[in-house]
């Protein structure tokens, strides 16, 4: 079995060529700040080395282990014993315990500010490991708390899809079917219609956005479909579209429900009905309201006529959160009256995995 290095991304040997860098300058700066700095040796290496290792411990098991886990108190004890063991030949040379090197004045190397420099090295150390590991840490859990709201927002949004196509669906075929029972000379015209729908529904509205003219297309289909069951002497219904619509994008399927239901409540065998839809684009605004007749409630309240508007209402603070919309439900004695503000060009959307 051929054994092969893990390959390292550009991100990883740039990293690494920083750390080496890092400690390279560690061992050179108290040369650098000495007045008189001996001849180098190999031993000249080891208080930075000493250094190395234990910022890499403090990196990869002390904060982990310990300070990750809230065990502050032995952690600091820990931390700090270690780096007095870093320090400990030299303040052993200080004291007179150990010999001094040959080349070396007793105290060490003649720095300028000997030897608080190299204590704040190894403070500096402490601290950086600290806050590089902490920091990695904060970052690495916020990235992985929003990858998890992505995938939950990602889920919500298809299961509030996923319900209104049935929803939708359900109604149309009820009404192609009072057509067929009728047996109406519409009856083809409406099944072609809803097979454009369909089609817009089953291999369209799966983007997380559509242009703005297809949504409104299918909003025109819909209602041309409505037209061919409901008498136009008895039913006045209105679209208008005002506006640059090329270029715009929406969320699919989402402006529906509204027009849904003011064909659902909006319409009387009896009385004379009316319903207008307006939608207008002026740049990034689009202004959508839709009003429609309003009867007095007959029987009892059906179940399923809230399924609506609750859903859109969810997408809505979903996808255009912080101001992005701005949805107005108003009865008056006679009508209901929808308005919506979507703010198109900064709609927020989760990332589809």
């Amino acid at each position: 079995m051929r054994f092969q290095l893990p390959r390292l991304t550009r991100q990883q040997v740039l990293r690494v060529i920083v750390h080496i860098a890092a400690w390279v300058a560690v061992a050179i700066i108290p040369r650098l700040l000495s007045e008189n700095p001996p001849p180098f040796q190999l031993r000249n290496v080891m208080l930075p080395l000493t250094l190395a290792g234990y910022f890499y411990l403090n990196y990869y098991v002390l904060i982990p282990k310990l300070f990750a886990r809230k065990k502050f108190t032995l952690y600091f004890l820990l931390a700090a014993g270690l780096l007095a063991l870093v320090y400990l030949p030299m303040l052993l040379r200080l004291a007179g315990l150990l010999p001094h090197h040959p080349h070396h004045p007793p105290g060490g190397m003649h720095y300028s500010r000997p030897p608080q420099g190299l204590w704040l090295i190894g403070l500096l150390a402490w601290i950086i490991s600290s806050g590089m590991r902490i920091t990695g840490e904060w970052f690495d859990t916020e990235r992985a708390r929003q990858d998890l709201a992505n995938k939950q927002l990602t889920a919500e949004l298809a299961f509030l899809k996923s319900q209104v196509s049935p929803h939708f669906l359900f109604n149309t075929l009820n009404n192609i079917y009072s057509l067929a029972h009728l047996k109406s000379d519409d009856t083809p015209e409406a099944i072609l219609k809803l097979s454009q729908l369909m089609r817009y529904m089953l291999y369209e509205s799966e983007a997380a956005r559509v242009p703005l003219a297809r949504e409104v297309e299918y909003l025109r289909n819909y209602m041309d479909l409505q037209r061919l069951r409901l008498d136009p002497e008895q039913v006045d219904i209105r679209f208008t579209v005002d506006g640059e619509l090329d270029g715009a994008l929406i969320e699919p399927m989402l402006l529906i429900p509204f027009v849904e239901n003011a064909f659902k409540h909006g319409v009387s065998a009896r009385h004379f009905s009316r319903i207008a839809v307006d939608l207008i684009v002026r740049h990034d605004q689009l202004l959508f309201t839709v009003q429609n007749s309003r009867f007095p409630a007959v029987g009892g309240h059906d179940p399923n006529s809230g399924i609506g508007l609750p859903n859109v209402r969810q997408r809505l603070h979903l996808l255009y959160p912080d101001g992005r919309h701005h949805l107005l439900l108003e009865e008056t004695v006679d009508e209901f009256i929808v308005e919506l503000t979507l703010t198109l060009a900064h709609a927020s959307l989760p990332a589809r995995g």
